[in-house]
């Protein structure tokens, strides 16, 4: 069987680098891929640490390390010269690899020995870009190219090196990339025409689909479109006669144009295993990270899953859809076995769909959301338990809560982390860096941190304190202490900047009142942190007193958390000995494992139960949809407010709550 070696050039994005490398090693066959080489180009430790646990993780990974920045070029060569395979495969870190996608470059070459060079159709590629279809992800998108059009391809007039596939021949008749392009763009093009040259064919292959974020290393710097225009000049004083001449022919062959003009409207009808459904998405609200992982994860494991929404924004979630979610408004375009809520309301809304489309309801219950709003919706939350044909949580807590109050049985699967992003081991033989994070949520217990930030100020020296917080308006202690540096950390934040400041962290310390799981606090300790945590729960599920660090069972006793955060700074063996014990546990909530078990659950088929309600229950639920979800259509005036409000941006919709909140203080008050 002929091999491929994998060539990736790393700078940054440590997040796309772990997803690139999990789907190539789960979507290719093994025998397939010869080594797979990540080139550290000079990268930053975070994403450097995050090739160190990929390596420990695959056998067949090479790591190599630029000893300067060569950008691109210089780091793809570089690979090239260490191959010893039949075919070369040049990825971006920030490219996905569906299903069989090198297996079917591979079948082109072999069935036209012309080939030098091939690349797939990409979600992001310049001319060779198709947009994922509503609802679709990139899995699917795969699947319906293979199927419709297996075993073709079309002349490229540019290739595209998000994925690109050069044969040995080809590399040793045409050589490497030329450098003159510097640190990159425009090199694969000219590397074509140089191939084509020699006489060999560059084709796109049109039974294959990869996502392709781009721009995930470098974003779009004005040194880079500088960069761009210089070396778009360099490609066209060498190749331009050829280059236009090839896209008079390729206009009249376009591969894009074909594909659409040949899908059908019955092609793009999909059938799910399951949907979940948000409200919308946040960058702030972990429930909501929990269930987009999720749906990555199986969908790169072949499960066919997505999300619907009421509302979305790209700019208010800035992290990795492999998919395309739709809007609740499109559900009736879908088959779907199974439908998903994740938050109480959300399950009434739910159990209309489920019940109106004849398939089971599972609630995926990741909190004991009894405590949300001060308990003011206790009797809404206890329902929510009642109305699913089946509850999943995240914790033996959770599952036991549930039964005991309300007599529901549920399924467990624990929560997991991005082990390969997350896991460090800390060197510090001395505990200095102390880390906060504050929710804006009295339930996690800000006030508590901040009392404890207090007390460290007043009879600590000597040590630095991180605080990560989302509130706008927000006041500090003072921070009195000359020797005590202080970080403040605005957010939302990202997850990458999380983990940067987790793993610069000795001690993490959490107060909540409840967690469900406290997923904060595992990839806290997954970054190297001792945690100081309250007895909130759900952190029994993987955590021991004394083993990692240490649970506060009087909660509100800010004193007790300030002696073991004092006994960590000041006793090196102890400190020491808490980082040791993190080893014997922490692998087992690697997400890669966990998703297993995400899988065989999703995979069984689930009947629905007749949920018998009272009186009183059907009045709560029905009064639960109009008042959260419902819109009265003879109600003319609050149905045309409704649509305006929807069409408003959040921030503008948040800022004129605000100002009509204070209006209305103001004007009380005088």
């Amino acid at each position: 069987m002929k091999k491929c070696d994998v060539i990736i050039p790393v700078y940054k994005s440590p997040e796309w680098v772990k997803l690139c490398v999990y789907s190539l090693f789960k979507n290719t066959k093994k025998e397939i891929i010869n080594n797979v080489f990540l080139i550290n180009d000079c990268t930053d430790e975070l994403t450097i640490n995050c090739l160190n646990n990929l390596k420990e993780k695959y056998s067949q990974i090479v790591l190599l390390q630029n000893k300067e920045n060569l950008g691109f070029v210089k780091t793809s060569n570089r690979g090239m010269r260490e191959s010893t395979a039949d075919y070369v495969l040049l990825l971006n870190t920030d490219c996905i690899l569906a299903k069989n996608a090198i297996e079917k470059l591979i079948n082109h070459c072999e069935n036209n020995k012309k080939i030098g060079l091939i690349c797939p159709i990409s979600s992001n590629a310049a001319n060779l870009t198709l947009e994922m279809f509503p609802g679709f992800s990139f899995m699917d998108m795969n699947s319906l190219l293979e199927k419709k059009f297996l075993g073709k391809s079309f002349d490229a007039c540019t290739v595209v090196g998000n994925c690109l596939m050069i044969t040995k021949e080809c590399i040793k008749k045409t050589g490497y990339l030329d450098e003159i392009y510097g640190m990159g763009y425009g090199e694969e093009t000219d590397y074509q025409f140089a191939a084509m040259k020699k006489g060999f064919e560059a084709k796109v292959a049109i039974d294959t689909y990869v996502f392709h974020k781009s721009e995930a290393s470098f974003g779009n710097s004005k040194e880079k479109q500088e960069r761009q225009a210089k070396n778009a000049k360099m490609f066209f004083d060498r190749w331009g006669n050829e280059y236009y001449k090839l896209m008079e022919e390729y206009k009249k062959n376009d591969p894009i144009e074909y594909i659409l003009k040949n899908i059908t409207e019955e092609d793009k009808k999909l059938s799910f295993n399951f949907l979940i459904y948000l409200i919308g998405f946040a960058q702030t609200a972990g429930g909501i990270h929990m269930s987009t992982d999720m749906v990555n994860y199986l969908i790169i494991n072949g499960i066919s899953c997505n999300i619907v929404y009421s509302w979305y924004s790209e700019e208010q979630y800035n992290e990795i859809l492999l998919f395309k979610p739709f809007s609740i408004k499109e559900l009736d375009n879908f088959k779907f076995d199974k439908l998903v809520s994740t938050f109480n309301t959300t399950t009434y809304f739910m159990k209309s769909y489920a019940d109106k489309y004849n398939v089971p309801l599972i609630y995926f219950a990741q909190g004991y959301e009894i405590c949300f709003y001060n308990g003011k919706e206790y009797g809404i939350a206890e329902l929510s338990y009642k109305l699913p044909d089946r509850v999943l949580t995240v914790s033996e807590y959770l599952k036991g809560k549930y039964k005991s109050s309300f007599g529901v049985t549920s399924d467990v699967i624990s929560n997991g982390i991005n082990y390969d992003l997350l896991y460090k081991k800390n060197q510090h033989k001395k505990a200095k860096t102390v880390t906060f994070m504050l929710r804006n949520d009295f339930l996690k217990g800000d006030f508590l941190l901040l009392d404890i930030v207090r007390l460290l100020m007043n009879e600590c020296s000597n040590i630095e304190i991180n605080i990560m917080y989302n509130a706008d308006n927000i006041y500090f202690p003072v921070f009195d202490n000359n020797s005590i540096k202080v970080n403040l950390y605005k957010g939302p934040l990202e997850r990458k900047q999380i983990a940067d400041i987790l793993q610069s962290s000795d001690i993490f310390v959490d107060a909540s009142l409840t967690e469900g799981f406290g997923l904060m606090a595992l990839e806290a300790l997954a970054s190297g942190c001792v945690v100081v945590v309250s007895d909130s729960g759900g952190i029994n599920e993987y955590l021991k007193d004394g083993v990692g660090g240490y649970i506060i069972k009087e909660v509100n006793n800010v004193s007790k958390y300030v002696e073991k955060i004092k006994l960590l700074l000041n006793d090196d063996k102890e400190f020491q000995s808490q980082l040791q014990s993190i080893e014997k546990f922490i692998k087992n909530y690697d997400y890669d494992y966990v998703v297993s078990k995400y899988i065989d659950y999703f995979k069984k088929k689930y009947d629905k139960k007749k949920v018998n309600l009272s009186l009183e229950e059907k009045n709560l639920y029905n009064a639960v949809l109009d008042d959260k979800f419902r819109v009265v259509e003879d109600d003319k005036p609050k149905k045309l407010i409704y649509k305006i409000c929807k069409k408003v941006p959040s921030r503008i919709r948040n800022f004129v709550k605000k100002l009509v909140a204070k209006l209305y203080h103001f004007t009380n008050a005088t």
